[in-house]
């Protein structure tokens, strides 16, 4: 029997859901901290749900530290924080090694790809958002001496995350923006297991830094060259972790 259609199946209420969305726009990098989000009725009509589900959304998030209400003719929705993990509404199910081989396997076919693409197709806006990103990665770091955080280790996380998103919106595809995204989801507890010392963050960032000005130069065979360090960093750090070779070193 062929049962690879059935796996465990997880619902959300709808007040989860809806967090969820909020937490994945606050990581996108779309409402930095202090900025306001939309209206409750606003976002009641956008997600097309009722404002009871909405409120009791911004509650969790207000729980969590992410959001912050204020009253008044000034208030509002608040983001209060962009340390927003990506399993901070529902434990996300463990992957198998297998899984995550496939997962990396899939960020080889697209990654190069989507960075050869957006280096085509790059606007100013895009280049901003990419330079954003690492600036947050940036400040994210603490002091030199000081003990890298798990907050460290995520806001960085998130960083690379927002510096890859940015790329896949260059491609003007919406579809590579929705792989991308999900791919980002799949790989990212593994980036949590294999980020420890400050010289891993910092290398994190330079390479999407040394990335951005490939691409702004439109230098493939300086893409290529980049683009084979990032994906061969996890791949080790895969083979590392689990004491298995990928399929594709197999051969």
């Amino acid at each position: 029997m062929n049962d690879r259609y059935f796996r465990p199946v997880k619902v959300l209420l709808p007040s989860e859901e809806v967090a969820r969305l909020i937490s994945d726009a606050i990581r996108s990098g779309d409402f930095p901290v202090g900025s306001r989000l939309p209206s409750e009725r606003r976002l009641a009509e956008k997600m097309e749900v009722s404002r009871p589900t909405v409120r009791e959304a911004v509650r969790i998030l207000v729980e969590q530290g992410v959001l912050a209400v204020k009253p008044g003719s000034g208030g509002g929705i608040f983001v209060a924080s962009e340390d927003v993990p990506f399993d901070i509404i529902v434990d996300m199910p463990q992957m198998r090694p297998g899984e995550i081989d496939d997962a990396l396997e899939m960020r080889r076919l697209i990654l190069p790809w989507v960075v050869q693409i957006a280096s085509r197709y790059a606007g100013d806006d895009d280049f901003e958002r990419m330079r954003s990103a690492i600036v947050f990665g940036r400040a994210s770091l603490p002091p030199e001496g000081e003990k890298i955080s798990a907050q460290a280790v995520n806001l960085v996380i998130i960083a690379t995350m927002r510096f890859d998103l940015a790329m896949a919106e260059a491609t003007r595809n919406v579809l590579v923006r929705q792989l991308m995204d999900q791919l980002l989801h799949w790989v990212e507890p593994l980036r949590h297991r294999t980020l420890h010392t400050r010289e891993d963050l910092e290398l994190s960032l330079d390479l999407t830094n040394e990335m951005l000005e490939a691409i702004e130069l439109a230098d493939a065979e300086r893409i290529d060259r980049i683009t084979e360090r990032r994906l061969s960093i996890l791949e080790t750090a895969l083979e590392q972790h689990t004491g298995r070779r990928m399929r594709r070193h197999r051969r």
